[in-house]
């Protein structure tokens, strides 16, 4: 079924030549929109994406590499700074290998007629009949080892913060996205604790694969996760910023 209204989807992208197939984009429903970030990689991955540029493919390149974090936000502020984009309602970012098929994006937008002022749609990797979900028994472990920590540090209910694909209404983006991130790669739980005041969505996405190659490697960063997460507890919960539990974010 093809997608009604336009998206824009922000990439980012770090050494992803060897990974990176620009077919499956461009022959993705052509209301999806990319802006690429090349977050100052060192191989030829700007110059893969180069040929496709057009009125769908952007590509915005960083010329040292900043991280996952500050790809997206770059991406997202670029998005919203561009005339060229004005009339698009919905942005997101979505990870460069899509382990989360495009043809879910449309799924993620249907998803949202089951609720009221929805301002963000984040994919959630669950395990269920019907659902086509490869994850390695490690990295589930430490997925859900992850969100049992988030739950108790932040009051938070997702299921799933860190899945790499996420949507957001244009009017919510400047305050998700406006200021730099305390972290490289956990930022989605800063995004979630700056949405607090609204509603975020998890929806259960239909097929989801792990593609190798990844460039973080959690079990091997748990000291710098968890310097991050408590640099974001002390930066939320420590003030007045946040006074009552978490309780904007739901499920099916």
């Amino acid at each position: 079924m093809q997608l009604n209204e336009k998206v824009c989807l922000i990439i980012p992208c770090f050494n992803e030549a060897n990974r990176l197939n620009m077919n499956h984009f461009i022959k993705a429903d052509p209301h999806i929109f990319y802006i690429f970030v090349d977050d100052g990689s060192t191989d030829q991955t700007s110059e893969i994406i180069r040929p496709h540029l057009s009125g769908r493919i952007h590509l915005l390149r960083l010329e040292k590499n900043q991280g996952k974090a500050e790809a997206v936000r770059r991406g997202m502020m670029h998005f919203i700074d561009q005339e060229f984009f004005s009339g698009i309602r919905w942005a997101g970012f979505w990870d460069a290998d899509l382990a989360t098929p495009l043809v879910e994006v449309g799924k993620f937008l249907r998803y949202e007629n089951f609720y009221n002022n929805v301002a963000a749609i984040w994919g959630s990797r669950v395990f269920r009949l019907g659902g086509k979900i490869t994850r390695t028994k490690k990295r589930h472990f430490f997925g859900r080892l992850f969100a049992t920590a988030i739950a108790y540090l932040f009051q938070v209910e997702s299921y799933d913060t860190q899945c790499g694909a996420k949507l957001f209404k244009r009017e919510v983006i400047h305050q998700a996205f406006g200021q730099p991130f305390i972290s490289r790669w956990i930022f989605d739980v800063e995004i979630l604790l700056s949405l607090r005041n609204h509603r975020v969505i998890e929806y259960p996405v239909s097929e989801w694969h792990d593609i190798a190659g990844s460039k973080l490697k959690v079990s091997r960063q748990m000291i710098r996760v968890a310097i991050d997460l408590y640099n974001i507890h002390k930066k939320f919960f420590r003030s007045k910023s946040v006074t009552t539990p978490y309780n904007q974010l739901h499920q099916s």
